[in-house]
């Protein structure tokens, strides 16, 4: 029963994304919104900006997480076991919003920075040039502004049945390999890590593989536990 209440809830979150109409933390409070803008004003957004605020590291100490729901639902000390693990990963949020709020990560100095970002600005149809060039942007913005720092990025993951059909998930499937495929590019134009994490999570049909889900998109802890052993030899960079 509660399983069939998330994929409820799933769904009733893609047919209102579809409009045009945003429902951030689906599965803890509801807040509707349209555009981004109003998304940033949300408290579900601002309340994490402000934790952010607070946070206190020696320099090259802190090992960064930003991201989305996917970055924010991974428990880091649970399944990474290392100290001075930060989580800077907001439900719903997109590329921009990470722009937005890069300086509370650039103030800690941090050791490394994991980012994984952009599934948002695809289920929202968020222009594809776009979300390459604000991904550019954060890299460029923390190379620049954190010249000791370890950044890895990390590849978006498969999805399956979002839009309600098998041939809607083909076409974000598409975009979500077409944005990897740049950032790996991207990465190596840098020299930056990146770590392809999707083969990892796609089943025979290259969908996101039900045991490592609960709703399509969202990740189950089989799903963190893979996650984890891409990138567990990184933490100790």
């Amino acid at each position: 029963m509660k399983f069939l209440r998330k994929k409820i809830m799933h769904l009733f979150c893609v047919l209102t994304a579809l409009l045009g109409i945003g429902m951030t933390g689906c599965s803890k409070k509801n807040y509707s919104w349209s555009t981004e803008e109003e998304y940033y004003k949300l408290p579900i957004w601002r309340d994490h900006v402000k934790t952010y605020k607070k946070l206190n590291y020696p320099p090259l100490t802190a090992k960064v997480f930003i991201g989305d729901s996917m970055t924010e639902g991974f428990d880091l000390k649970r399944h990474l076991q290392s100290e001075n693990l930060v989580n800077m990963g907001i439900g719903g949020d997109f590329t921009s919003g990470v722009i937005n709020r890069l300086k509370y990560a650039i103030k800690l100095q941090p050791k490394s920075i994991f980012i994984m970002i952009g599934i948002n600005d695809i289920l929202k149809e968020n222009d594809m040039a776009r979300i390459k060039s604000q991904y550019a942007r954060i890299l460029e913005i923390l190379q620049a502004e954190c010249p000791e720092t370890f950044i890895c990025v990390q590849s978006n993951l498969p999805t399956s049945m979002m839009g309600g059909s098998e041939a809607s998930n083909q076409l974000i499937l598409q975009k979500v390999s077409e944005l990897n495929q740049y950032l790996k590019t991207l990465c190596e134009e840098r020299k930056l890590e990146f770590v392809d994490m999707y083969d990892s999570f796609t089943d025979e049909n290259g969908n996101l593989k039900n045991e490592l889900t609960y709703d399509g998109l969202h990740l189950s802890d089989a799903g963190y536990v893979v996650w984890k052993n891409s990138i567990h030899n990184l933490i100790a960079q």
